[in-house]
Parts: structure tokens; sequence; C-alpha cells
């Protein structure tokens, strides 16, 4: 398990208030689970990292190989296993008939006809890629993130917002909870919604139900969405397309996916999402009125008015001002947000 795992385990044995159905659910022990509560405790979530890689396995095909596999497929998509092992033999690369077909397989290019359809794919994004480089008239290299805002003119709202799905687990009365959050690490201003199953059509839905029309309500504009490297967000195939990253090219807004051990990046998150357990899950899980999906959801959207638009930041820049403070003055604006944006599906 990655770091991010561990710390959903952790989250719902503190709100369910029961480690050891947490443990049964998770099909570990106490000792287990008591190891990483003292790990994060001591360290944070730098204590739930790996602290040791796991050996490779003899038949395991390593990244760089599994690259000059694709590479050829790419150049001479013709070739079966048996030509690719005799061809990379003779440059030198070291792995069986057996390993090439098992990263064809893996990557759905075991028959020819994908094969010949990914080698076309490949070539063509090279194509548009070198078209778009001579319109600029060179290759421009994206900045990198400036996640601590520590140059002034990224020290605004929108500038880096961070988005998550937990499993916040099974609810008294209510059934499996997901949580889907998106959180602007300036003015700390929390979206959130619940659903009972993981699914990237969520968020696309989270997003045009809620998100967006508050950025047009704010007038500031998403400049980097922060997100990992699940397959809820992105593909692992790096040629691949994911429809929540094609939603997101739609309306303009830069997805910057890093992986999950990136646990730095993640801490505003990470911070917020240990004050909904603390101040609300802990509370809503013992509360025998919240019988059904629709009330639980109905007073998290009551305590998020509170917090975004009554809870004092009590550190940082914008210390002793509220969310909606922050981003109104980024706005030039007055009037208060309406609240519709909290409230409505």
């Amino acid at each position: 398990m990655n770091a991010n795992n561990k710390y959903h385990i952790l989250m719902q044995g503190t709100i369910s208030n029961n480690v050891s159905e947490t443990c049964k659910e998770f099909g570990i022990s106490r000792t287990i689970y008591y190891q990483w509560c003292k790990a994060y405790q001591e360290q944070g979530m730098d204590g739930l990292a790996e602290k040791e890689r796991k050996p490779v396995m003899p038949n395991k095909v390593d990244k760089r190989t599994e690259r000059l596999i694709l590479q050829y497929v790419a150049k001479f998509p013709e070739d079966g296993p048996k030509r690719i092992f005799y061809e990379l033999q003779d440059e030198g690369v070291n792995i069986g008939e057996s390993g090439i077909y098992n990263v064809l397989r893996r990557n759905g290019l075991s028959k020819r006809i994908e094969r010949e359809a990914y080698a076309k794919e490949v070539k063509a994004k090279k194509r548009d890629g070198a078209q778009a480089a001579n319109s600029r008239g060179c290759k421009e290299k994206p900045k990198p993130l400036d996640y601590r805002m520590k140059n002034p003119e990224n020290a605004h709202p929108g500038y880096m917002c961070q988005q998550s799905i937990s499993y916040m687990g099974v609810f008294p009365r209510v059934g499996k909870v997901y949580q889907y959050v998106v959180y602007d690490a300036y003015s700390r201003l929390g979206l959130v919604k619940l659903y009972n199953r993981k699914s990237a059509i969520h968020f696309i839905d989270f997003m045009d139900l809620k998100v967006i029309p508050l950025m047009k309500t704010l007038e500031f504009q998403i400049n980097n969405l922060v997100t990992n490297k699940s397959r809820e967000f992105t593909t692992n195939w790096d040629r691949g397309k994911h429809k929540y990253s094609d939603f997101l090219h739609k309306n303009n807004i830069n997805q910057v996916a890093i992986t999950a051990d990136q646990t730095e990046v993640f801490q505003p998150l990470q911070q917020f999402a240990a004050v909904l357990t603390k101040e609300f899950y802990q509370q809503a899980w013992l509360d025998d009125t919240i019988d059904s999906f629709e009330t639980l959801e109905k007073r998290l959207h009551e305590y998020l008015r509170i917090y975004n638009f009554s809870r004092v930041i009590t550190d940082g820049p914008n210390q002793g001002k509220i969310p909606s403070d922050v981003a109104l003055e980024y706005a030039g604006q007055r009037e208060t947000l309406p609240l519709w944006l909290f409230t409505r599906r």
C-alpha cells in the first residue's frame, strides 16, 4: 500500500472509532494499523511512505526495456514477440520472448491490428507535436509548479487547486461514502461532494455543477489543478487518452498529475481532509439522525458553509481572514458569494 492508502485507512479508523472493524475490512492486523498510526504521528505522510524498494522479480520487465519494446512496435508493428526478441537481442537487450509478450498484452498490443493502430497513433502525435513546435518557433518547456507559492505572482486564489477522491468508509444507515474534494491551497476554500462510488464521470459532474460556476463567480481561473496519477484522473499509458483530462483541457484548466508519494505537494489537501475528519465525520458517524446518504451530504454542506464563510484561517499569509474573504478580495468583489454554489447538487 502507498502512503495515501494507509492514510485513508487511518482516517476511517479515526472516524468510525472502531479500529478492529477497520482492520478487518482492509485485511490488516491491529499491530500494523498502530505502527502506521505511530509513524504518521511522528513523521506525517513521510512516515507512511515505503522505506525500501521491493525486490525486482527475475521475470519482471523494467521500465526502460518496456519503453524500448513499445518504441520498436511503433516502428515495426507487423513484427510479433519472436521477431522483436531476435531484434532486441541483437541490440544487446536481454529479455525473453515471454517477457515481450507480457509487455504487449499489458499494453493491449498482442494482436497485429492493435500494434498497427498504436503505431499510427504515435506517428500522428509526433506529427502534430512537430507542427505545434514549428508554429511556436521553438519548443516551450512547461514551468515547474511553484507549490509553495514563493513567487508573489503565484500567491493568489486559483494558482494551485488540488483534488482527490477518498474512501470514507461504510457509514451506519448510509452505506459506502466517497469524498470528492477540490481545494484551493491559497484561499483555503474547500468544495466537497459525496458519492457512493469512484468514477471519473462523477468528478466531471462535480466540476460542472459546482467548481466551474464558482470560479466564474469569483472571476479567477484555475491555473494548475493538481491530481495524483490514479486512473480516475489520468491514464498510466503516456500515449493514451483520458476523459477527465480531455474535460479539463476543453475548459482551459491545466492539469498537473503527480505521483502520490510527493506528499509535500499534497500537504494542504491532507490538512483540509484532517480538519473535515475531526470536525465533521467523527460526529456524523455517531449521529443517529443521519439515516440516509442525502442527509449526510446536507449536513456536510451545512458544515462547509461555516468553514468557507465563517471559520478563521489560523496560520499562513491569510491568517485572521476567512476563505471566502480571500477569494473575494482577489476578485475585487464585496458582495457575499451566492450560497447556491455550496448547496446545489
